[in-house]
């Protein structure tokens, strides 16, 4: 019975931000009971009964309206993200306000999806008066990388009597990145041969600049300063002091071990949030393309933005 129920309201399209009731097993068992008093009333014509029947009616009526404008008048404002991963949990934060500032909501669930449980990931216990706004965050684990819309946010609240369950759903229109699941080897492999020496190189550019000398056959061409070389007819190349720090190289070829598309890049995503988390100086190299070796958040979302758009065609 229980699982037509669940059925049939996942059939329903539901309206965005429209506030929906039904009673609870509670409240059908609370209807029950007033049916049978009420019969009882009748059929002995007590005006006792009668009374205490109208009262309950009213009484329920009158929860009614509250459990239904407490959801009504529940407004989310905003949804955000500091960083969200395939098939991990992951926050989301949702801003909310009372649309009537006077008046304060009570015991508000918000959730991500359709889930018809008592199971709830937060619980507003109140919210409106002094505190206008309140910010709290839900549980959101995507399916798949790349450009994502908004989760739907479901509200209800069987405030007060917990006989009638009213909600209803918001679905922002922001869609966040995606970045790839974060899985595979912590020990991060290191290249072999010519390919070892050239990026050693490279991976010095980023120490204090000492001097300049003439360009040699084994020197990257990335070194070569093309302005003083231009000015004195010569191929000259900047040398640097090492900085002392750690760095290292993230390269697509490391992952040559594995030959499914997905399991790679979540292995270069696990590789570089082990290096940022470890305030290694890194470097994403997916084919031609190589990133500067840093580390600070904004070269982090760089790296893994790129993980999460780039498509097999971009590696071929």
């Amino acid at each position: 019975m229980k699982s037509k129920r669940q059925s049939l309201v996942k059939s329903i399209k539901f309206q965005n931000n429209k506030t929906y009731i039904i009673p609870t097993g509670f409240g059908w068992a609370f209807g029950i009971m007033c049916l049978v008093l009420l019969s009882m009333a009748i059929g002995f014509g007590n005006n006792l009964l009668y009374f205490f029947v109208f009262l309950l009616i009213s009484m329920a009526l009158a929860g009614a309206r509250y459990t239904n404008n407490n959801v009504d008048l529940f407004q989310v404002i905003d949804v955000g993200s500091q960083g969200v991963f395939a098939h991990q949990t992951n926050p989301i934060f949702v801003t909310a306000q009372s649309r009537n500032p006077k008046l304060i909501l009570w015991d508000i669930e918000v959730q991500v999806g359709d889930k018809l449980t008592d199971a709830n990931d937060i619980k507003i216990e109140s919210i409106g008066g002094k505190s206008l706004h309140q910010k709290s965050s839900v549980i959101w684990i995507p399916t798949g990388r790349g450009w994502q819309s908004a989760p739907r946010i479901l509200i209800q609240s069987r405030f007060p009597f917990g006989m009638l369950r009213a909600w209803k759903y918001f679905e922002s229109e922001k869609k966040f990145i995606v970045y790839p699941e974060r899985k595979g080897q912590k020990e991060i492999p290191s290249l072999d041969g010519k390919h070892a020496d050239h990026h050693q190189a490279l991976a010095q550019l980023t120490g204090l600049f000492r001097d300049y000398r003439e360009f040699e056959r084994s020197d990257p061409p990335q070194r070569i300063d093309w302005k003083r070389s231009l000015k004195h007819q010569k191929h000259f190349v900047k040398n640097f002091e090492a900085s002392g720090e750690k760095k290292v190289l993230i390269d697509w070829k490391m992952t040559n071990s594995s030959t499914d598309f997905e399991e790679k890049l979540s292995q270069m995503a696990l590789w570089v949030d082990l290096c940022h988390s470890r305030n290694d100086l890194y470097s994403l190299k997916i084919n031609e393309i190589q990133t500067g070796y840093l580390n600070y958040p904004g070269h982090y979302k760089d790296c893994m933005e790129k993980l999460a758009l780039l498509r097999i065609e971009d590696i071929t």
